[in-house]
């Protein structure tokens, strides 16, 4: 009777879906506005960049600053010019739910992962937008 109670247990955990673990995943951004933010809504968060890859920042005319939390990253550029960077983001999720803000309605602020992209070219008075990625590994 033991037996077969243990190896009903044993069947019964292999039908067991698995937790899904948790995976890094590379995000795209290109901007010509005069600052961006991206912030995460759902368990997701920044990252550092994993072994033997790298965040690389690029900016026409300079960049003021830039900060990344966890959950949200803001950059300012000198000027209203072209920026495009690299983010890391580590979730249990293939979708990913962001804030997209931007400084300016004529500006935009672009985002993609290896298959999913969105775009904020919105031109509403907070000039900020709700977005969903599908996020694949590059």
């Amino acid at each position: 009777m033991n037996r077969f109670l243990l190896a009903s247990c044993i069947s019964l955990a292999a039908f067991q879906p698995a937790i899904a673990a948790e995976q890094i995943y590379e995000l795209e951004v290109q901007t010509d506005s005069n600052w961006t933010s991206i912030e995460i809504r759902d368990d997701a968060t920044f990252v550092n960049a994993p072994p033997g890859q790298s965040m690389n920042v690029t900016a026409k005319d300079g960049i003021k600053s830039y900060t990344i939390s966890p959950k949200k990253m803001h950059l300012r550029s000198r000027t209203r010019g072209d920026v495009s960077m690299n983010l890391f983001v580590k979730s249990q999720n293939n979708v990913l739910g962001v804030n997209i803000c931007k400084g300016s309605p004529n500006s935009y602020t672009f985002i993609k992962s290896k298959q999913a992209k969105q775009k904020n070219d919105v031109k509403e008075k907070d000039y900020c937008e709700t977005a969903a990625l599908v996020l694949q590994l590059f």
